[in-house]
C-alpha cells in the first residue's frame, strides 16, 4: 500500500471486524494477515482492535482512544467492515483530531472524500 509510506513513526490503530463468528484471525492467510504483511516494514506502534460481526466495542474502544489522542492513523480493510452509524462518528472524530483513515480496499482520497462529505452534513 503506497499511503503506508507516508506513515512513519506514528501510532497506528488497525482496525477490523470478523465477516463471521467463526472466523479465526489468529492462524491462515487471511485479511488480518495481509494487513499485517503491510506492516512488515513500518516502524511506528500498531494498536489492533478486532470486532466480531454484529459487535462494534472495539470500534468504540478505538473512538475513546482517538478522542484522548493515542491514536495518529485508522487502518481499515474496507469501509464495509464499518457501518453507516459508526463511520459517521469515526469520520467526525478524525476530522476533529486530524487523524487519517487508511482502507486496505478503498483509495485514500475517496475515504478522506466521505469524511469531508459527513463533516460538512454535520454541521
Amino acid at each position: 500500500m503506497e499511503t503506508l509510506n507516508m506513515i512513519t513513526d506514528k501510532t497506528i490503530a488497525l482496525y477490523i471486524r470478523k465477516e463471521h463468528n467463526g472466523e479465526n484471525f489468529s492462524t491462515g492467510y487471511g485479511r488480518l494477515q495481509w494487513l499485517r504483511y503491510e506492516f512488515e516494514e513500518h516502524e511506528g506502534r500498531i494498536k489492533t482492535f478486532i470486532d466480531d460481526t454484529n459487535e462494534p466495542l472495539k470500534l468504540a474502544r478505538l473512538l475513546e482512544e482517538i478522542l484522548i489522542g493515542n491514536i495518529d492513523v485508522v487502518l481499515i480493510w474496507s469501509i464495509e467492515d464499518i457501518d453507516e452509524y459508526m463511520f459517521k462518528h469515526l469520520a467526525l472524530q478524525c476530522k476533529e483530531k486530524k487523524v487519517s483513515i487508511i482502507s486496505f480496499c478503498e483509495s485514500y482520497e475517496w475515504i478522506n472524500e466521505q469524511v469531508e462529505i459527513i463533516a460538512e452534513k454535520s454541521k
